[in-house]
């Protein structure tokens, strides 16, 4: 009954992609070929479509700077923290057992190929407006696993979450019999025979009605005969989408919307090409009576042609400085609809001042915006709960740390970074106006906390901030130096009304 109803779910999900198939492969042909949604039927990689590079390149910027604002490996891009309600009940105790676990957390991330496998999966949600993370265990670790859209199924819920997920791939006859036990006997001596023969596998990770764990399940073949089954607290597969619109369950990606665009700039590369080929070869043409068929002819450098008459050359009407136009207004379209435009300096500058710089950062977190709240929420929480939840049952993270009641999970994403930077700008203008008016206008503000919000919120690392201890402790310290200092003038310049007397 359970496979029934996973082979049921299947098909629906199979529908949901279809209706997107021919736009995503379209967006693939155009940028990245070799990750074609329909690349599992063909066995060649069709770059014939690419005359322009303006998309590739675009796709590749973008995901190297949502990489960078997202998840920099040399930070700590996400926290369990303290609820704010509750900070002032928690002990201390209570606290660093969360930093430790924090520690545990992020050593597992960088232990691991997850940014690689996040770098494959952006790709993707740019290209296609989906990507997704396998994340399977092993007695050691936990591997991440980009994958591709071809192989990707899935279903939301009534809340848009995306909890029924399936990958249809393929593996060698002898990975599965090391693997599983529970082989159908043609496939067991398919291994003996064939060892590296590709049979089709489905894996396929969903919430049975009625139960609060997931059922994470493979079956092999064209009849999906399981091999696998067993419960999981977590969802194997993290799937997020760049973008959503309402009512679809795929997503939408910077790629598909700038299609229009894509095309007709390739379009035009191709006649550009037609066009310096005719420029640079010519076409010629002549009267004669004979039966030579001039079309047919190959010239070569010195070769002597007898003909009736002189060759003339064809003059062509067409005027593609309109082309060479249309190329340029293209690109600029491209390049900002891939938010390309605010990421990289103009084409005719070498460099840009640490103004231009700033104000070009807020600008794309202000247009990245929504896509970048939707991969908060649909790629880095859960790729942080999935971890903790792992970990706990191996003893690694204490139990405590998933009570939302007490904890939640704080991601320093790009969007709460523009915010920020916007908030820094703000107070220092205020604070630049209230200057003006006199230093007991200034008094008003407590620049020591003033600083340590710009600190906090400009992204400063941590591991150089001092603790509000240490400041205190370098406070006093001051003041014992000036009450020293103070002593030691008054006996080196003691008060002369006392020498007199």
């Amino acid at each position: 009954m359970t496979t029934d109803i996973i082979k049921q779910t299947f098909k629906l999900a199979k529908a949901a992609r279809e209706t997107h198939e021919d736009e995503i492969s379209e967006a693939y042909k155009f940028t990245r070929p070799n990750r074609d949604i329909w690349r599992n039927r063909e066995s060649h990689t069709d770059r014939t479509k690419i005359y322009d590079s303006t998309a590739p390149d675009s796709v590749q910027n973008l995901v190297s700077t949502i990489l960078n604002l997202l998840i920099p490996q040399n930070q700590q891009w996400a926290t369990l923290s303290v609820r704010e309600d509750v900070k002032e009940d928690v002990a201390s105790d209570i606290k660093r057992l969360l930093d430790k676990a924090n520690r545990t957390v992020f050593k597992t991330i960088r232990d691991s190929n997850f940014y690689i496998s996040a770098s494959e999966s952006l790709t993707d949600a740019i290209i296609s407006g989906c990507g997704a993370i396998g994340m399977y265990e092993t007695d050691t670790e936990i591997e991440f696993i980009g994958i591709p859209t071809y192989q990707l199924y899935f279903l939301d819920d009534y809340k848009g979450e995306l909890d029924t997920v399936f990958r249809q791939h393929q593996c060698t006859a002898q990975f599965l019999f090391e693997n599983y036990k529970n082989l159908p006997d043609e496939i067991k001596e398919q291994a003996m025979k064939s060892p590296q023969a590709q049979i089709s596998v489905t894996e396929s990770c969903m919430r049975l009605t009625g139960e609060k764990e997931y059922t994470y399940t493979v079956m092999v073949g064209k009849d999906m005969d399981v091999i696998y089954q067993k419960k999981m607290p977590t969802q194997m597969f993290v799937v997020f989408r760049f973008g959503r619109t309402i009512g679809e369950v795929w997503g939408e990606s910077p790629v598909r919307m700038a299609l229009p665009y894509i095309r007709t700039i390739n379009e035009c590369q191709m006649l550009m090409l037609q066009a310096a080929s005719y420029a640079s070869l010519g076409a010629w043409q002549v009267n004669s009576e004979t039966a030579v068929n001039f079309a047919n002819v190959k010239l070569k450098a010195g070769d002597v042609v007898t003909v009736d008459q002189p060759l003339t050359p064809i003059p062509f009407a067409g005027n593609f400085a309109i082309t060479d136009a249309t190329i340029q207004d293209h690109r600029q379209q491209i390049r900002r609809m891939m938010f390309n435009d605010v990421i990289l300096p103009p084409e005719n500058s070498a460099s840009m001042t640490a103004t231009e710089i700033q104000i070009r950062q807020q600008e794309f977190y202000r247009r990245l915006g929504t896509y970048g709240l939707r991969l908060e929420q649909e790629f880095l929480r859960p790729v942080i709960s999935n971890i903790v939840k792992r970990l706990q049952i191996k003893g690694a993270v204490p139990e405590f740390v998933t009570d939302d009641n007490a904890f939640e999970i704080v991601v320093n994403s790009a969007v709460k970074r523009g915010i920020a930077l916007s908030e820094i700008t703000r107070d220092i203008q205020i604070l630049q106006v209230i200057s003006q008016l006199g230093a007991e206008a200034t008094m008003n503000v407590d620049l020591t906390k003033l600083a340590r919000k710009i600190l906090r919120d400009g992204d400063m690392s941590p591991e150089v901030l001092r603790s509000e201890g240490e400041i205190e402790d370098m406070k006093e310290q001051m003041q014992q130096q000036q009450t020293l200092q103070q002593v030691a003038q008054q006996f080196v310049n003691p008060n002369p009304n006392e020498q007199a007397n």
